[in-house]
């Protein structure tokens, strides 16, 4: 099914975020998607990133507008919030989306399937956009999914 195993991760990566956000945030996401090779990658206003090491490495980033960001941590808050306080739940809601959501696929990948193993580190978030280019002997997937009409990035470096 996989035609190049270096993106096997992301696809399931981007198969399991549809499912959560349909499921578990009953958010509206499209289920059309394709990963491409690139040289840099444009991160929207929240991004949050997980380096793998041992028999797989590189990072992994999903990044969302502040207004998807928001929606998200909307769909599972009763109540309302200072704003304020809702931004700081919106980099935590990230991070912990991509690492469940990471967490959910690891033992899908061929890489363990096979004996391997990934250690995976801890979320780290960046609050702002940013564009962030290839290294020289280095490779950059890029998948974007849509929510809401609002993107979400999953990227693989490696």
């Amino acid at each position: 099914m996989y035609s190049d195993n270096r993106t096997e991760v992301l696809e399931k990566l981007a198969e399991r975020t549809i499912s959560y956000f349909k499921d578990d945030l009953s958010l509206d996401i499209d289920n059309n998607y394709e990963i491409i090779n690139v040289s840099k990658i444009d991160y929207l206003d929240l991004t949050t990133i997980i380096s793998l090491s041992s028999d797989m490495i590189g990072s992994l980033g999903m990044s969302v507008s502040n207004n998807l960001a928001f929606t998200m941590v909307e769909s599972f808050i009763f109540g309302e919030m200072p704003k304020d306080e809702l931004k700081e739940l919106c980099s935590e809601n990230l991070a912990e989306t991509l690492n469940i959501t990471l967490g959910n696929i690891i033992q899908e990948l061929s890489i363990i399937k096979n004996g391997g193993k990934i250690n995976i580190s801890t979320p780290y978030t960046l609050n702002n956009p940013v564009t962030i280019t290839k290294k020289k002997d280095g490779t950059m997937y890029l998948c974007k999914l849509q929510s809401n009409k609002e993107s979400i990035i999953l990227s693989y470096m490696i």
